[in-house]
């Protein structure tokens, strides 16, 4: 109880402080702004020095750092739970909204002010005056009976507490008033919401880098780990090979670590872009000599776009990888080429046994023990960045990635340029847009 009790006289301490603020900064202004009509026209109308001092408190709401100021007040003395903002390049709608909050401020503290000193004293003065049957300056004639006595008393005592108790409704209203005329406009939302979807693709982005770099490099380490251990007492020399392979990869691992830590410790929109990946025949040797008995054709223009050639790369990395974690026996197959305006990439393995036969589209559904999980989604979102098709399955006794990526040189340019779809801008991190197509945020 004696909690609730400090609680609500807290509360309503807090509102009376914002009401006296308002009220102190209005009455200064309407005696400023009475004063310079005064000393210009001899007993100004009232009508005139309300609607100057409006129009001043209004001018006061633009002035810059008001609505920091208002905020600042709003949150500590109002309790206000609503998002409030202070925008860093404000708007037409900002300043609007905090002229008007201004004017309420003042309006409201300064009624506040009447009501305890005016209202209230004057409620009492007359209440003594009823009681003393003599007059105090009050101005109002003394009740001739007992009855008009009794209402009079009944009506001060009335008077009298809706005065003192004026800064409750009125700092309700203001607290619950505060989140709309402070609150975010819908420009404000919309550069939120912008901002957390720009956000929520980069992790997105992040996440499908940690586990095409990262976690292709745990897969290959442990996979040659393996290895080593098997053949360390038996041929020492392939176990040094091993050794030497998990050495070699667990070191481009942690650069790679390292720089995708860096992009998550700046700011996404100053963050230094991705380095480039190895070299498709680096990709290739690394998972040959992690065991893959692996059968590659590779013939890439030199000129191929940077974006788009870590694309092809990090497609060959997850189409290799899988066919270390889930692949069976036997040998794979790796077609990276051109055709036309296309980069073709195709991967083929033998399937585990126990994988059902037929074709499934990489949707997400999968046989043979491998659905379509993270590596595979990676896969169709850098396609489709590109506008490209992708698939993946079981095609009898195959496990068949097929990747399909658009790609036109420039005319008169054998070797492939950056113009066309896949172009990327000097920066090397997005795709140039085709006109009619919205690009997408990667």
């Amino acid at each position: 109880m004696q909690a609730t009790t400090r609680h609500l006289a807290r509360y309503l301490a807090r509102r009376f402080a914002w009401h006296m603020l308002g009220a102190a900064i209005g009455l200064a202004l309407v005696l400023l702004v009475y004063s310079l009509l005064f000393s210009a026209v001899t007993e100004p109308p009232a009508w005139v020095v309300v609607v100057v001092a409006v129009a001043a408190a209004v001018g006061l709401g633009l002035v810059p750092g008001a609505r920091e100021l208002e905020v600042t007040a709003a949150r500590a003395l109002l309790d206000v739970d609503a998002e409030l903002v202070v925008p860093a390049r404000p708007r037409l709608a900002h300043r609007i909204r905090t002229a008007g909050w201004v004017v309420l401020h003042l309006v409201t503290g300064m009624l506040v002010a009447v009501c305890l000193f005016a209202v209230l004293p004057g409620a009492v003065l007359i209440a003594v005056e009823t009681v003393a049957g003599r007059p105090f300056g009050s101005g109002f004639p003394l009740p001739t009976s007992a009855v008009e006595a009794v209402l009079r008393l009944a009506a001060c005592a009335v008077v009298g507490l809706l005065a003192l108790a004026a800064t409750w409704p009125l700092g309700a209203a203001a607290s619950t008033l505060a989140g709309r005329v402070l609150g975010p406009t819908a420009h404000d939302r919309m550069e939120t919401a912008l901002a957390r979807a720009h956000r929520e693709a980069e992790h997105t982005r992040l996440a499908r880098e940690l586990h095409d770099g990262i976690g292709h490099a745990l897969t290959v380490v442990s996979v040659q780990a393996a290895a080593g251990r098997r053949v360390v007492a038996a041929n020492p020399d392939a176990a040094a090979e091993a050794l030497a392979a998990i050495e070699d990869t667990a070191r481009s691992a942690l650069a790679e670590l390292d720089q995708l830590l860096a992009v998550l410790r700046d700011n996404a929109d100053d963050a230094v872009p991705l380095a480039l990946a190895p070299a498709l025949d680096d990709v290739v040797q690394a998972h040959r000599r992690a065991g893959l008995d692996l059968s590659a054709t590779v013939d890439l223009p030199a000129g191929l776009p940077a974006l788009l050639g870590r694309t092809v790369q990090r497609i060959v990395t997850e189409a290799l990888t899988n066919a270390h974690r889930h692949g069976g026996p036997g040998p794979v197959r790796l077609s990276v080429g051109q055709d036309g305006e296309r980069v073709l990439i195709e991967a083929v393995n033998p399937v585990r046994a126990g994988g059902r036969p037929g074709r499934v589209p990489a949707s997400g559904r999968s046989a043979g023990g491998r659905s379509g999980g993270r590596g595979l989604a990676g896969v169709r979102e850098r396609v489709a960045l590109f506008g490209g098709t992708a698939e993946a399955g079981p095609d009898g006794d195959r496990w068949v990635l097929r990747a399909t990526l658009p790609w036109a040189p420039a005319a008169g340019d054998p070797g492939g340029s950056a113009a066309g779809p896949s172009a990327v801008d000097p920066r090397g991190v997005r795709p140039a847009v085709r006109p009619d197509r919205k690009e997408p945020d990667a």
